[in-house]
């Protein structure tokens, strides 16, 4: 069986999306989801068939909506898109948020209930489980959709994504809950317990803990990280979630169609390509990029001498480069100096 596990993160949740969409393209399919936090929402709706909803979901979604800004606030992130930190809203709201308790929750609750993902994912024949944390006892608490009573499976889901900025209310048995993330960001043991021998996890590495593994288990799970920063779990730039999406749907080829590059991404090309590329490279050059990039690997030394320029010269992260063509490009720069002078003797037609 094949599963996916998603961690929490919030806002970068996001990037899970893109993830998702590239797992479809690469024809993988998922016999179950599971999901903390913010993950337990994007896992839902994955179970329950929603992929093209939750993908519009994040590309239309207001995140300070969501958690309860100030409509004022609200107003100055429409006119200033650099205004948006969950500082500022803070430092203009604190009177709100004291006589509330924390942030409102109606938005989100109001927004998993809309979806009606309980009776979608019951009829699914998927798998699909989540983790929240008891507040009293501080254990967690792991249910997979035969565990949850009817019609609870949204308050559970709200329970997996309580943040503590969230103004505290009781939601399941008269009780108090936390977010996952505070006991298992990353819940792929639900998924190896339940016999599952190929699992897909998606970190967005954000801080909470993470259960360990053991190593025979280890090979079961192909990990998917963010390549670039992804920015707060409480963004609210919405040009930034749609980032997220693209990097997540890159990133993911790159590892599943194991792509090369580092910081980029490129389309791969033999050693030998490499090496016939840099035959002539005057050799006090090439030992010059020896010791600056710690290799002799002539196929490294070079991805990384072209992620350096692409860097400075602000190439986009999400796209799959052809590395002779970059070269070309990067010769018709003609600098002469560092980098530049040993991407000038690289050979390609």
């Amino acid at each position: 069986m094949t599963g996916l596990a998603l961690s929490g993160g919030g806002a970068r949740g996001s990037y899970q999306v893109g993830c998702y969409m590239a797992l479809k393209k690469c024809h993988i399919r998922f016999d179950g989801y599971v999901g903390t936090s913010i993950g337990s929402f994007n896992a839902a709706m994955l179970a329950a068939g929603q992929d093209k909803e939750l993908k519009k979901f994040w590309e239309t979604i207001n995140v300070g909506k969501v958690i309860g800004f100030s409509e004022e606030y609200l107003k100055k992130i429409e006119k200033n898109k650099k205004h948006n930190n969950l500082i500022n809203h803070i430092f203009n709201n604190a009177k709100d948020i004291i006589k509330n308790k924390g942030f409102k929750t109606d938005g989100l609750y109001n927004i998993i209930k809309e979806f009606n993902l309980e009776n979608k994912i019951r009829s699914s024949h998927k798998d699909y489980g989540l983790v929240t944390v008891k507040a009293k006892s501080f254990k967690p608490i792991y249910k997979y959709i035969e565990d949850i009573p009817e019609n609870k499976l949204n308050d559970y889901i709200m329970a997996s994504c309580y943040l503590p900025v969230f103004k505290m209310q009781k939601l399941i048995d008269d009780n108090y809950y936390l977010d996952g993330g505070f006991k298992d960001n990353a819940p792929v043991k639900m998924l190896i317990d339940k016999g599952y021998n190929l699992i897909y996890e998606v970190d967005l590495e954000a801080i909470g803990f993470r259960r360990k593994v053991d190593i025979k288990d280890q090979k079961k799970i192909i990990k998917i990280t963010p390549s670039h920063n992804l920015k707060s779990i409480l963004n609210t730039n919405q040009e930034d979630l749609k980032y997220n999406i693209k990097l997540g749907y890159y990133d993911t080829l790159k590892k599943i169609k194991k792509l090369d590059g580092y910081k980029y991404i490129f389309y791969v090309y033999s050693e030998d390509f490499y090496k016939y590329i840099s035959r002539k490279v005057n050799k006090k050059i090439l030992k010059e990029m020896e010791i600056l990039f710690n290799t002799k690997n002539i196929k490294v030394i070079v991805i990384k001498a072209l992620e350096l320029v692409m860097q400075l010269n602000k190439y986009e992260y999400t796209k799959i480069y052809s590395p002779w063509l970059v070269i070309r490009k990067i010769k018709k720069l003609n600098h002469k100096r560092g980098v530049y002078k040993f991407i000038l003797e690289l050979k390609v037609i």
